[in-house]
């Protein structure tokens, strides 16, 4: 069942519930968090500080305890997917591998309970079925040099201690990604 706790202005999309994450955006790392958000950049952008950017945005939006994403790619090629208890965000963008207007940003709300090797695992999934959509597309290359991922959990229901693209949750993963990649690049 695809999650319903999320809500799309101009420039962010912002994921709301209890969770439990792991993120490898600016900020990131371990924690509980009740917000994720991947917002979209302006002229405004501080390229020079932009951790301080990031908590403005966070401030401007009301949000505290969040994982908060930046990217270049405008909402209107936002993805959501979802294929089971998994729901993915995608925004993805790609003209060069090397230069700043190419961003490909995943959240991965997991609606279960699963182990922390579990939820690394699944930023080894993630990245792996991003790869392979950019490569199924005809890129030669498997990213961008800003992509991030977040990982996050409900920490309600179904158990998983696995997540890689063999295991039940990680194929799930795998599929939902795979397809928002390709459906948001296909809206360039």
């Amino acid at each position: 069942m695809p999650y319903e706790n999320y809500w799309v202005d101009d420039d962010v999309v912002i994921v709301e519930g209890k969770f439990f994450g792991v993120s490898t955006g600016l900020l990131g790392g371990w924690k509980k968090v009740r917000y994720a958000f991947n917002h979209t950049v302006g002229d405004d952008f501080d390229y020079v500080d932009p951790v301080k950017y990031l908590r403005d945005v966070a401030r401007g939006l009301g949000v505290k305890s969040y994982f908060g994403l930046l990217t270049s790619v405008p909402m209107d090629k936002l993805s959501v997917q979802s294929c089971g208890e998994v729901t993915v965000f995608v925004t993805a963008g790609v003209r060069n591998p090397n230069e700043l207007i190419g961003t490909i940003n995943i959240i991965a709300i997991l609606d279960c309970r699963v182990s922390r090797s579990a939820m690394l695992n699944a930023i080894i999934t993630v990245t792996e079925a991003k790869s392979k959509a950019l490569l199924e597309m005809g890129h030669n290359f498997t990213g961008t040099n800003t992509d991030a991922v977040i990982v996050l959990t409900t920490e309600r229901g179904r158990y998983y201690r696995y997540a890689g693209p063999a295991s039940d949750l990680g194929a799930r993963l795998w599929e939902a990604v795979c397809g928002a990649v390709k459906d948001s690049l296909s809206k360039w």
